[in-house]
C-alpha cells in the first residue's frame, strides 16, 4: 500500500541552513580532492595523488550519510458491532482477533459483538498519544 501523506512531508520540507552548509562543505571536499589530484603541487606526487583520492572519498561518504527517519506512531483499532440493537464499539485491537469473529457481549442489550472491521492508523506527530477505546 502506498502511502500519500509521506509525499506531503516531503514537499514541505525547506531548505535550511543547515543542509545548504553541509552540501557546500561536501562540494568542498570534492573540489578539494580534485584540485590535489591535477594540480600536485608538492614534490612527492603519489602523497598528493593519494590525499586527493583519500578527499574525493571523504566527500563521496558524506553525501551518503542520511539522518535515519523515525518510525511513524501505528494504532490498531478493531470495530465491534451488535447485529441485534446497532451499536457500534471501538476498542485497541487486541492479539487473534479476526473479522466476523463474535467476540464480547454487549452493553446494551447483552447480546455478542461481532468484529466488522480492523485498521490501522499512522499518526503524523509522534508525540501524539493513543486513541482511547470509544462505544457509541
Amino acid at each position: 500500500m502506498i502511502d500519500d501523506e509521506d509525499d506531503d512531508e516531503i514537499l514541505k520540507k525547506g531548505i535550511t541552513i543547515k543542509s545548504v552548509f553541509k552540501n557546500a562543505m561536501i562540494v568542498l571536499f570534492i573540489i578539494l580532492g580534485a584540485i590535489f589530484v591535477y594540480v600536485g603541487f608538492a614534490l612527492d606526487q603519489i602523497a598528493i595523488i593519494f590525499a586527493g583520492f583519500v578527499t574525493i572519498c571523504i566527500g563521496a561518504t558524506l553525501i551518503q550519510i542520511r539522518k535515519p527517519e523515525r518510525e511513524p506512531v501505528r494504532q490498531t483499532l478493531t470495530i465491534l458491532k451488535c447485529e441485534s440493537c446497532g451499536i457500534t464499539k471501538v476498542r485497541h485491537f487486541e492479539e487473534g482477533d479476526y473479522i466476523f469473529e463474535k467476540k464480547d457481549p454487549c452493553d446494551k442489550c447483552n447480546d455478542v459483538l461481532e468484529v466488522k472491521q480492523i485498521y490501522s492508523i499512522k499518526f503524523k506527530d509522534p508525540k501524539t498519544k493513543l486513541i482511547p477505546s470509544v462505544q457509541t
